[in-house]
This record gives structure tokens, sequence and C-alpha cells, in this order.
């Protein structure tokens, strides 16, 4: 039953397929609901636009690290004589937790983002301020 063992690929398969189908037909429209759809990338149309150009290669790079571990999960496994049951099954916790990975890394970047436009922002408006009071 070593074949089970290509199981643990689908998780990294589908994190690239979807990372390269959304980096070649980016979502524009919010109202699609299509795309990387997170609560805080619908906060504005800024934060749609860069959510949908910084998630696909987030979701692209994961998906490879992925596999690579995956792969290397599998011979570990496969080598040890671990049942395939067991070896799918951290095979699939690994793949959940770089999935919701590249979720919380993408919603971070994008929080990142906005947070310093944001703070520049306010130093420009205290600057202004400032030299309006002198």
């Amino acid at each position: 039953m070593p074949f089970l063992l290509v199981l643990n690929l689908i998780v990294p398969y589908v994190m690239i397929l979807v990372g390269s189908i959304l980096k070649k037909h980016p979502v524009s429209d919010m109202k699609l609901q299509n795309g990387y759809n997170t609560p805080t990338s619908r906060k504005s149309q800024a934060h749609w636009d860069y959510a949908q150009s910084i998630a696909p290669n987030i979701f692209i790079a994961l998906g490879k690290i992925l596999g690579v571990i995956e792969i290397m999960i599998s011979i570990l496994m496969f080598l040890f004589h671990i049942s395939s049951q067991a070896a799918v099954s951290v095979g699939e916790c690994v793949g959940i937790g770089f999935l919701l990975y590249g979720f919380y890394k993408t919603d971070s970047e994008i929080e990142k983002k906005f947070r310093e436009s944001e703070n520049s922002v306010c130093r420009e408006a205290v600057e202004r301020d400032k030299s309006e009071f002198l």
C-alpha cells in the first residue's frame, strides 16, 4: 500500500495549481467573490488588488516547499515501515498546516503593507501640521 503515500501530494499540487490559476487570471472585481477572498482582502479595493497580486506567489512558493517536505516525509515513513494510513495522516496534518499558514502569511502581508502606508500618511499630516503651527 505504499502507493497511498501519493495522497500526500494532493495539497501541494492544489496549492500550486490554484496559485497558478490566480496568477494567470487575477480577479479585479471584489463583487465576484472569486480570487483570494478573506475579510482582510475585502477591506477596500486597494486591499483586494494587493491581495490578488501577492497571494498567488505565496501559495505557489508554499506549495513547492510543501511538496518537497511531503516527499521527504513519505520516504522516511516508508523506510521506517510505518503504516501507510499513519503516513497519510501525518501528511494531511502537515498539508493543512501549510495551507492555513498560506492564508495567515498573505493576510499578514496585506495588513503590514497598509499599516505602513497609513503610518506614512499620519507622519505627513503631523509634518504638515507642524509646519503650519510654526
